[in-house]
């Protein structure tokens, strides 16, 4: 590799660049996202997203696995800048940083339409941490796109890019203010939607799910409104014992998609893939 240009100051445009997309207005409005990290910026490579550039420290280059990713990033003629541990600390939000970072142009996916679909509609999902792991779990059980609405966090936001471990760089989403908006287009190519819900008529392990199935989450606290629920096709709860009540959105979306995927057509659909 190369010598790269080296960066000692904050002050750098780049470097404020870089730190701008922490800003959730800045976030929102660019077309690029924050990556951190070994993992993720492989991830970035592998998935064919544009990056812009890379930022990465000595002790990053000097790790075998980092040295790797530069290299890879220079055969795709990336600019990687070197920075300082002070500059990379700055903008890193990790506990841990690993001295790797990248900037990332957004993905455009296509909305998927194929004979056997599975999605996920999220509803006020406002944790990061929450929201990425909907991505990774909608990938991980072979759901075709998620629906985000109702004030649901910027799925871009560092922690949740993080926590999705990549399956942001994959799964296409829409993302709505209007979740009636959502429903029309589902009910448009035939989908039936389901809730989940603790007073769910019948339990996921009860149901049959049809070709096209939608299942919806709640936020964290006040879960789907009841409006939502009304409006879906059927109302589904998990069973669980003792005395708990309900479940964060991550862990019962990706335990109803792990139902879904393992029941009934989309079994066949998996085996013909």
């Amino acid at each position: 590799m190369t010598e790269a240009s080296a960066i000692q100051s904050v002050k750098n445009s780049m470097v404020k660049y870089a730190f701008s997309l922490k800003v959730p207005k800045r976030l929102k409005e660019s077309e690029d996202f924050f990556c951190e990290g070994f993992h993720l910026v492989t991830e970035a490579l592998d998935s064919g997203l544009k990056i812009r550039f890379v930022f990465f420290t000595r002790e990053a280059e000097s790790r075998p696995e980092g040295g790797l990713i530069l290299k890879k990033a220079a055969g795709q003629k990336i600019r990687c800048l070197r920075a300082t541990a002070k500059v990379f600390s700055y903008l890193t939000e990790m506990e841990s940083p690993q001295g790797l970072a990248a900037i990332v142009q957004k993905p455009v996916l296509q909305w998927p339409a194929p004979k056997h679909a599975l999605v996920l509609g999220a509803y006020q999902v406002q944790d990061p941490g929450n929201l990425g792991t909907l991505f990774r779990s909608a990938e991980a059980f072979g759901a075709t796109g998620l629906l985000l609405a109702g004030g649901c966090c910027d799925p871009f936001n560092p922690k949740a890019v993080r926590a999705s471990m990549g399956s942001l760089f994959r799964l296409p989403f829409k993302k709505e203010e209007d979740w009636e908006g959502c429903f029309r287009g589902l009910r448009s190519e035939n989908f039936r939607i389901f809730a989940l819900a603790s007073q769910g008529e019948r339990s996921l392990l009860d149901m049959t799910v049809p070709e096209r199935s939608a299942f919806w989450v709640g936020s964290e606290g006040a879960g789907l409104p009841e409006a939502l629920s009304a409006s879906c096709d059927e109302k589904v709860r998990i069973p669980m014992d003792g005395k708990v009540e309900s479940l964060n959105a991550g862990v019962a979306a990706s335990l109803a998609l792990f139902c879904a995927r393992f029941k009934g057509r989309f079994l066949d659909a998996a085996r013909d893939r």
